[in-house]
């Protein structure tokens, strides 16, 4: 009887270890094996290598086994094939984050549109009469009745105080002298006539948009959307350049934090920790911070041509800048060249200020937590991420006056023909969708100085007037304004009124043009402290920056 081969055995404790059976060594190739592994069993021993302890056939390192040794009968064919995969497996990923970039720009740019409007409009106080030339600003008189005698004397008196210096005759007086500059009781500017001939009082050029203080980003949004001179396309300006210097962003900044590690901490076997686990994080900061600084130095003209890329109107026979190439090549060739774009002060110390200031914050926020108040992402998420949002939060009021006094200083031009608003050099006139100021600033600090003492956050409305009742049935004056006349009148010693030369025009008033976009700055932060409760602190890191 033929006897049966024999089933492979398993160990009772080791159920998933297969022994061989006897049959797998029956192979004809096992003489050689059989010496090369002991050699003790001869020459010519009829035993073979199982399948299970078998090596595999060489492959190439594209896993193919059409050759010996690693060696592919097909080499130069394959390298090639494997080349041209690897090859499009990099561009397809190239180009995915590249689309996903653009989305995540087209998303945010509007807030950013908004932002920079809010923070580079220019508004002077003192001028409340005459900011409340726009209807759709909600700026009206309200309507009064002119009852008595002594009613119409004080409306004429008005009339002719409010329009005596704007209906002077061109040529009256000494037209040989320029006239004088407005400027208020303290010396300083004001907004009528400084813009030039088209922004007299009751007009204003065609450019500019009317004046948006009342509100937040939301508020300028809707206005640069629904305003016939920008439209809704207006706010997506400078949305490439946007893109173009993110990514330049993170793809530069940590390859000097490499390098800058590298030269000064080349011992450290810390440097590659996150700054919260480090045991000395100091010296790791301050390379951390470095890098961020020349970073933005470095891209500092990317950032000039963004702001006015955004600045600048869309009516396309007042655009200056056709694109962020052609406006570089514009800035370079009008303002003293490319240096310039670095290193003119007005540039350079704004871009040193925001490089150090901003990074330093955001990376020293969570030291702060660990060491100081002894709260960890790990074990009370909550705790620390409301710590983050309160320093955060507190981080906006050192950061948002240094951005809005560098924007303002972008603005600036430094050829003589283009502040002063007339065309020359390689390009249009320079125009700006919103009113900017006519004086160049002398650097940072005079910056913060004039926009605290000359500007305001709010433009006055006038309050409802009640006047004492007078004689019903009087009849007006032979040449007075018919009852029901939407004119001011004077207002008397029983009047509840308002003053516009000081409505809204306090201390603060400056200091709140220096926050514009605070409010938007709460809402990224309160969104980034929501996104690390679902998600996790640091998989939502990376919003913070957006």
């Amino acid at each position: 009887m033929d006897a049966q081969p024999s089933a492979p055995r398993t160990h009772p404790l080791r159920p998933y270890s297969v022994s061989p059976s006897l049959d797998d060594w029956s192979s004809p190739a096992a003489a050689s094996a059989a010496a090369a592994s002991g050699g003790a069993r001869g020459a010519g021993a009829s035993t073979a290598v199982p399948p299970s302890l078998r090596m595999p056939p060489p492959t190439d390192r594209y896993g193919r086994a059409d050759g010996l040794l690693g060696v592919p009968a097909s080499s130069s064919s394959g390298e090639a094939g494997g080349a041209a995969a690897q090859a499009g497996t990099v561009l397809r990923a190239f180009v995915a984050s590249s689309l996903l970039s653009f989305t995540g720009v087209a998303l945010v740019q509007p807030f950013e549109v908004g932002k920079t409007l809010a923070q580079v409009q220019w508004v002077p106080r003192g001028e409340g009469a005459e900011l409340g030339w726009d209807a759709d600003e909600g700026i009206a008189d309200e309507v009064v009745e002119i009852e008595d005698e002594g009613d119409a004397e004080a409306y004429f008196e008005d009339l002719r105080a409010a329009s005596g210096p704007s209906f002077q005759p061109p040529g009256g007086g000494n037209s040989s002298l320029a006239p004088p500059r407005p400027t208020s009781p303290g010396g300083y500017l004001t907004r009528g006539g400084v813009v030039g001939a088209d922004s007299a009082l009751g007009t204003r050029p065609e450019w500019i948009m009317p004046i948006v203080v009342q509100g937040g980003v939301w508020d300028m949004i809707k206005a640069v959307g629904r305003w016939k001179g920008e439209g809704w396309a207006s706010l997506w300006k400078g949305q490439l350049t946007t893109c173009v210097l993110d990514s330049l962003t993170t793809a530069i900044q940590p390859f000097f934090l490499s390098a800058l590690t590298t030269m000064l901490l080349p011992s450290s076997s810390f440097s590659a920790l996150p700054l919260i686990y480090a045991p000395k994080p100091g010296p790791l900061l301050v390379l951390t911070t470095l890098s961020h600084t020349l970073t933005t130095v470095l891209l500092s003209p990317l950032d000039l041509v963004r702001t006015r890329l955004i600045v600048q109107s869309a009516q396309p026979q007042h655009r200056k800048y056709k694109g962020p190439l052609h406006a570089l090549r514009t800035i370079a060739e009008e303002e003293g060249g490319l240096w310039t774009t670095f290193f003119h002060p007005n540039l350079l110390f704004p871009a040193l200020l925001e490089g150090i200031v901003r990074p330093l914050l955001h990376l020293s926020t969570p030291l702060i937590i660990s060491r100081y108040l002894h709260l960890e992402p790990s074990a009370s998420p909550l705790s620390f991420g409301l710590a983050e949002l309160v320093l955060g939060t507190a981080g906006l009021l050192v950061t948002l006056p240094l951005e809005t006094v560098r924007k303002r200083l972008q603005l600036q031009s430094r050829a003589a023909f283009v502040r002063a608003g007339r065309a020359g050099g390689v390009g249009r006139a320079w125009r700006t969708c919103v009113e900017t100021r006519p004086q160049p600033y002398a650097g940072v600090v005079e910056a913060v100085y004039r926009i605290l003492t000359e500007e305001t956050g709010k433009i006055p409305r006038r309050r409802r007037r009640r006047r004492s009742s007078a004689a019903p049935g009087t009849p007006g004056l032979a040449g007075a304004p018919s009852p029901g006349l939407g004119v001011p009148t004077t207002p008397g010693a029983d009047d509840d009124k308002e003053d516009l030369a000081t409505a809204g025009l306090g201390a603060s008033g400056g200091l709140r043009q220096l926050y514009r976009g605070f409010g938007m700055g709460v809402g990224a932060n309160v969104v980034v402290f929501l996104l690390a409760l679902i998600a996790g602190g640091e998989e939502a890191s990376g919003w913070a920056e957006m």
